[in-house]
């Protein structure tokens, strides 16, 4: 069974959505985390906000891919940070600036409330770390209520990666083209989509609303 959309993408029937976490799931900005480094930072005059984000967070390059990839321990990630930067703070604290950086998005707890509502397997597909996940499992009871969780820290690769896309099908019996990838970053979605999954874009909620309304799920 084909559905045909109005803005002329066919999709297959769906039966197993797969979502994005962060700015999909839950909102959050991590710039935030570099400046508050930057502040505690004894050398904060020889280096930028900017300059410690990029070192972090550059999609293919930053530092934190090590750690999303199960590479190495919070700990070790923590020491890392605090030497390079010369931070003077401890583990407790830094766990405190690294983590509050999420909020939620009730139109997209509506949105999964919605499917499960309607006996659809919801799975999370998510770049993370083991801090970040676990602060976010112990806050937000939405991530909780999904079916399956698959983390880049625990498969051991991140997005764009095959492998990863791969662990999705470890836990179904469901079929790659019946299976739809939700996420906000276009060229993971794209990935998605050569690996056998169909790919959703996603914008913002209002939009997602009108792609369930226009295939009547």
């Amino acid at each position: 069974m084909r559905i045909l959309l109005s803005s002329a993408k066919v999709f297959l029937m769906i039966r197993l959505f797969v979502f994005d976490l962060g700015n999909v799931i839950l909102p959050f900005e991590h710039r935030q985390i570099a400046v508050k480094l930057h502040e505690v930072s004894r050398t904060q005059n020889r280096f930028t906000p900017e300059d410690l984000f990029r070192f972090l967070f550059e999609r293919d390059r930053g530092f934190v891919n090590l750690y999303e990839e199960g590479l190495m321990s919070s700990l070790d990630f923590f020491e890392k940070l605090r030497e390079r930067y010369k931070l003077e703070l401890e583990f407790e604290e830094f766990k405190d600036i690294w983590n509050h950086i999420f909020k939620e998005n009730p139109e997209i707890n509506a949105i999964i409330t919605h499917l499960k509502n309607r006996g659809y397997p919801i799975f999370l597909l998510s770049n993370t770390n083991e801090l970040h996940f676990s602060y976010i499992m112990e806050r937000y009871p939405i991530v909780q209520s999904l079916d399956e969780w698959i983390l880049s820290n625990e498969v051991g690769a991140r997005k764009p990666k095959e492998k990863v896309y791969d662990a999705v099908f470890e836990k179904t019996d469901i079929a790659r083209d019946e299976t739809l990838y939700i996420d906000d970053i276009k060229a993971y979605v794209e990935a998605a989509k050569r690996y056998g999954l169909q790919g959703l874009h996603f914008k913002n909620a209002k939009d997602l609303w009108e792609f369930l309304k226009e295939n009547s799920i």
